[in-house]
């Protein structure tokens, strides 16, 4: 399918863009959820403390559905894990340099922890336009 994808009935209505002519009959209905969830254990502290920043934002626009607490945990998951780890290169630094016996500079080289975070990066950016 060509173009924007279709923006939610709710999204409209919020928005106060809603048109009888633009609902779809047959949208998909979700139950809504009426208090944010447990975060999952395996979460990090950042993660967790991530997860219920969302699920409360989501939660006062009334658009916290059960569908959404994997998307929401996975997003909280990878934001974690570039948090951390951009932490973790400020400690750091982001460059490997490699000398050799006698003390010249052979070569600098990214950190493997520079592609970890942009990943992580990368993959929250795209479930995030899950949420809109």
């Amino acid at each position: 399918m060509k173009g924007r994808k279709p923006k939610p009935t709710r999204l409209k209505e919020m928005a106060g863009t809603a048109q009888p002519c633009r609902i779809k009959p047959n949208e998909m209905t979700v139950s809504h959820l009426a208090n944010i969830p447990e975060p999952p254990f395996y979460l990090t502290d950042t993660g967790k403390n991530e997860f219920i920043n969302i699920c409360s934002e989501l939660l006062n626009k009334k658009m916290l559905h059960l569908v959404d607490v994997s998307l929401i945990t996975a997003y909280c998951n990878e934001i974690a894990l570039y948090i951390e780890t951009e932490t973790l290169l400020k400690t750091t630094g982001r460059i490997d340099e490699f000398y050799n016996e006698d003390g010249d500079l052979t070569r600098r080289q990214s950190k493997p922890e520079q592609k970890i975070a942009n990943d992580a990066l990368n993959k929250a950016l795209k479930l995030a336009v899950q949420f809109g």
